[in-house]
Formats: C-alpha cells, sequence, structure tokens
C-alpha cells in the first residue's frame, strides 16, 4: 500500500521544481560531487583534493555544454508534432558533435592540465580513451531522463485540470437545468393556491423559503447531509401534497438515517419530481406515491414507486432522471447503482449510493446492534404533511 509524501517533502519537492535555478544547481552539485568522488576515492585517480577539484570543474565544463544542448536542442523536437524523424536526427547529430567536443576538450585541455600529475590511472593522460566519454553521456541521459519526467508529470497535472474544469462545468450545466425545473413547479404550486385565496397559501410560502434557501447555500457545496436533503425533501412533498389534496396518497417511510452520512446535493429531488410529473400529474383519478429512505451496510438507498397510466401522454423519463443519472457518473462512478422498474400501473426507481464515513465510523459489533435497535418510523402523507 502506497504511503503519502511528507508534508514537509511535499514543499521542499515544489519549492525545487518552480525555481529552475534550484532545480539546475542542486542537479549540477549531485553530479561534481560524484565525479569528485569518482578522482579522490572511486577510481583512485589522484590522492589530492586539489587535483581532482580542479579537474572536476573542468569537465562539468563541458559536461554542462554537452547536456544544455541535448535538452534545449535536441528533445524540444520530441514533443512536437511530426518531430520523431527531426529528433533522430537531431539525437544522430549531437551523438557526433559530442564526441568531437569530449575528444578535443581532453586533447587540448584536460591531458595538458594534468601534464606531471603522476597516476596509476593511466587514462588521465590519454585523450582517445573510449571509458572516458562514458560519463558526460551519463551525465546528459540523466539530465534528458528528468527533464522528460518533469514533462510527463506537467502535462499529466495539466490534463487533470482540464478534467476537473470540463467536470464543474458539465456539473454546473446540469445543476442550472434542475434549479429552474422544480423552482417552476413550486411557483406553479404557490399560484393556484392564491388564486384559491387558501389559508395555506402561508405555509406554502414558508415550504418555498426553505427549499430556496437549500438552493442558495447549499446546491453549490461538494456534499450536504442525509438530513438537510431529506429536509429538502419534506418541503417540496408537503407543496405537492397540497396542490393535489386527498385523491394523491403520498407515503414518506425514513429509517435510521446516519449523523455523518453525506451525499451530493440536488440528487433526489429530481427523482421525486419526475414521480409527480409523470405520475400523479398525468392521473386522472385516485394516484399514489410513496418513498423509502434506509441507510445500511454503509450504503443509503432511496426508492420512489408511484403509479401510472397504462399507456402514459408522455413516455419519456423526463430531465430529471437523464440528469441524475448524468450526474451519478461524474460524481459516483462505477460506486453507485441506479435501477428503473416500469409496471404496467406503476413505475420504481431505485438509487443507491455508498456512506464510506459512516460505515468506518461504526465498528462490526456496533452496526449489528443498530440493526437490532434500529426503530423505524413510517409517515403517512395522505393528509397535508405534518413535518
Amino acid at each position: 500500500m502506497t504511503q503519502a509524501i511528507p508534508p514537509r517533502l511535499a514543499r521542499a519537492l515544489q519549492l525545487i521544481d518552480e525555481r529552475w535555478w534550484l532545480r539546475h544547481g542542486l542537479f549540477w552539485l549531485a553530479s561534481g560531487s560524484f565525479m569528485l568522488w569518482l578522482y579522490l576515492y572511486g577510481l583512485h585517480i589522484t590522492p589530492e583534493w586539489r587535483v581532482g577539484l580542479v579537474n572536476t570543474v573542468l569537465h562539468q565544463a563541458y559536461f554542462a555544454l554537452l547536456t544544455y544542448a541535448l535538452l534545449y536542442g535536441v528533445l524540444p523536437a520530441l514533443w512536437q508534432d511530426q518531430g520523431r524523424n527531426r529528433f533522430v536526427a537531431r539525437l544522430a547529430a549531437w551523438a557526433v558533435a559530442s564526441c568531437v567536443v569530449h575528444y578535443a576538450f581532453r586533447y587540448f585541455v584536460v591531458v595538458p592540465w594534468n601534464r606531471g600529475v603522476s597516476s596509476e590511472y593511466q587514462e588521465l593522460h590519454n585523450a582517445f580513451t573510449v571509458c572516458c566519454i562514458l560519463p558526460p553521456l551519463f551525465t546528459a541521459a540523466i539530465a534528458a531522463s528528468l527533464r522528460v519526467y518533469r514533462q510527463w508529470q506537467q502535462q499529466r497535472l495539466a490534463n487533470s485540470q482540464l478534467m476537473r474544469e470540463n467536470f464543474q462545468a458539465e456539473l454546473q450545466l446540469l445543476k442550472a437545468q434542475i434549479h429552474p425545473h422544480f423552482l417552476f413547479n413550486t411557483l406553479n404550486n404557490l399560484y393556484a393556491l392564491t388564486l384559491r385565496q387558501s389559508d395555506e397559501a402561508p405555509d406554502v410560502v414558508r415550504r418555498l423559503a426553505g427549499l430556496l434557501r437549500f438552493v442558495v447555500e447549499q446546491s453549490h457545496t461538494p456534499l450536504v447531509s442525509l438530513r438537510a436533503e431529506l429536509n429538502l425533501l419534506r418541503n417540496y412533498l408537503a407543496l405537492e401534497q397540497l396542490r393535489y389534496g386527498p385523491r394523491l396518497q403520498l407515503g414518506l417511510e425514513v429509517g435510521e438515517l446516519p449523523a455523518s452520512g453525506r451525499i451530493a446535493p440536488l440528487l433526489l429531488l429530481p427523482l421525486v419530481e419526475n414521480a409527480f410529473k409523470h405520475g400523479s400529474a398525468e392521473q386522472v383519478g385516485h394516484c399514489r406515491i410513496h418513498i423509502r429512505l434506509a441507510a445500511a451496510a454503509g450504503w443509503f438507498t432511496c426508492r420512489i414507486t408511484n403509479t401510472k397510466n397504462a399507456e402514459p401522454a408522455d413516455s419519456r423519463a423526463g430531465i430529471g432522471l437523464h440528469n441524475v443519472r448524468q450526474r451519478l457518473a461524474l460524481l459516483y462512478p462505477q460506486r453507485h447503482r441506479l435501477t428503473v422498474e416500469a409496471g404496467e400501473h406503476t413505475f420504481c426507481v431505485e438509487v443507491a449510493l455508498p456512506l464510506q464515513p459512516a460505515a468506518r465510523r461504526l465498528s462490526p459489533l456496533a452496526r449489528r446492534t443498530a440493526r437490532h435497535v434500529r426503530a423505524r418510523r413510517s409517515v403517512s402523507l395522505a393528509q397535508p404533511l405534518h413535518v
């Protein structure tokens, strides 16, 4: 199981990544330290610090020339469209030029500088040995690997940021479609009651204020508590019960919901709206809607059943169910269940969402005990709701 990077180390790495001079300085400091170690201890070229230090500085100078030629002259072709052939050509030219520069530098600078220095390492006085080309090539290869990895990491982060922006844009679009939908229906309910000069109009205004408060204050948050979503449903159901009157038998059954349980906002309301729009609104006589909310074994379940005409005038599922499908795919990818059962006279939708925080807070023994003592309450809404 992978462990997260400690915060201090993460801040240090971010600091290095944001400052080019720090990245390059640390790289050449590490390269020079390794080269000095080779001179003094690794290959035992010389026991004198002064000779090893001067040779290290001389080698780092043309190592840097070859490395930066590779980083800024060859590698950019790798990331250009249709630049693979150009990259191969530049890489081959760089390899030839590196050999020429390396042996010329050793012949005209390194060997004359070390003339008179006694060493058992014979290659120190031979400008054209094959093994001496390996250190500059390895240095340039390591620098190029780090550059390619950093470029890949930046591209990955850019793609992730773009995906998050697209995700948020699509989510806000779906929410923008949901909000006018249920607000339009609620205002129609209020308009019908005011035409009748009903005494229930103040209660409708109070319920509507609760709906608007939820939309303004909580609909833009990533998660809301189950109780807040339940209160939203109760306000909406009370408004619909007042609209349809006694011909609608409305039932709300709520099991014990965990106080810490949270879901994305406005997931359940479109499903309830869909039951009214394609059920009660299309039926002339007696109609029924039953909603059951429960939480068990780390999952929250909402099941909505409504009666409908045998041949409804509009057989489409509506914008509510369509938006819920899209939002579930965005917010709970591969972590939700949405089932639709359409019978001859009934229509049933069930959605199940994981409640991981609630499941982690309860031990298996506590969950079993809670299941035995859970008191389930059923609220019959055949008459106006008192919630």
